[in-house]
């Protein structure tokens, strides 16, 4: 059985991303007033940095016009944001070389928030999405209903279900990212997996641990459980095999320098060097040392 972490990190973050931009592929976020290329594909969030600490972005678009759409996801607003998103805007176009365009998605209970840091020579202009203005209860209300009537749902209807759990509702964040990650595993089709992963990914930096793991919950019996099972499987066969290789270098080396050892050992005994001095030189026990000098003379 796999115990899925609270921390979306390692393979899990892999199998979660893969989801997600299986999710968003060919699509558009004109959804949240977001008027863009059609994405790509997702990339790597995971940027080298002078500090040791790794750091993570949301998520990093590739759009079909070459350009990078960085995606931010807040529920507050903190001091240094900007500071931090302009942090990672330099460093995506220095892995990347490309047009790099970020934009903050804000939760329904914020209201405004700055969308430019200037310092100097340096200007970081952000787009922010304020989606106060999407009623969560309703859209939920709304995509229940039609799957209780066993219509199909439509792409715009999946794309809300994803983002639920940041448009404006009397519930919390949190409450939302579980009815909406249940309401998704209820629609049972291709589309299932994919929408619950971009939903654990997108709430993933805000939900309480108690939320994260009634939310990985739904994970089970889906397909990307089934993705974490086999990975899971398959990094524990790699380390074994690295294990076994491991210890047997090692066990290689250690005969390997013991036979040196010893063979150094035996040739000072035929110059005629003394027992101490042999012990001393190789670091082999003087017994070891008296066994070897035996040897020689039978």
């Amino acid at each position: 059985m796999i115990i899925l972490e609270t921390q979306i990190s390692g393979h899990n973050n892999d199998i979660i991303m893969k989801a997600t931009a299986e999710m968003f592929k060919d699509k558009t976020l004109e959804v949240l007033g977001l008027k863009t290329a059609k994405i790509r594909d997702i990339m790597p969030t995971v940027l080298p940095v002078v500090e040791a600490q790794e750091k993570r972005l949301d998520f990093v678009f590739l759009l079909e016009d070459e350009t990078l759409l960085h995606l931010e996801f807040q529920t507050t607003v903190p001091e240094e944001l900007l500071r931090r998103v302009a942090f990672y805007g330099t460093r995506i176009v220095a892995k990347h070389d490309r047009d790099v365009h970020t934009a903050i998605i804000y939760s329904g209970r914020i209201e405004s928030a700055p969308d430019r840091l200037h310092r100097g020579s340096l200007t970081y202009q952000v787009t922010n999405v304020y989606l106060k203005g999407m009623n969560g209860d309703k859209e939920y209300s709304r995509i229940k209903t039609k799957l209780e009537q066993g219509e199909v749902l439509e792409e715009t209807d999946l794309l809300k279900l994803i983002f639920l759990p940041l448009m404006k509702s009397k519930k919390s964040e949190a409450e939302m990212a579980i009815q909406a990650a249940e309401l998704a595993k209820a629609t049972n089709n291709h589309y299932t997996s994919f929408v619950i992963g971009a939903i654990v990914a997108i709430t993933d930096k805000f939900l309480p641990e108690a939320y994260k793991k009634r939310l990985l919950e739904v994970l089970r019996m889906t397909q990307i459980e089934q993705w974490l099972r086999e990975e899971a499987l398959a990094e524990g066969e790699l380390k074994g095999e690295l294990k076994g290789k491991l210890e047997g270098k090692l066990e290689g080396k250690l005969e390997g320098k013991l036979e040196g050892k010893l063979e150094t050992a035996r040739n000072a005994l035929k110059k005629g060097f003394a027992l101490d001095d042999v012990a001393e030189i190789t670091g082999l026990p003087l017994e070891t040392v008296q066994k070897i000098k035996a040897e020689l003379l039978s």
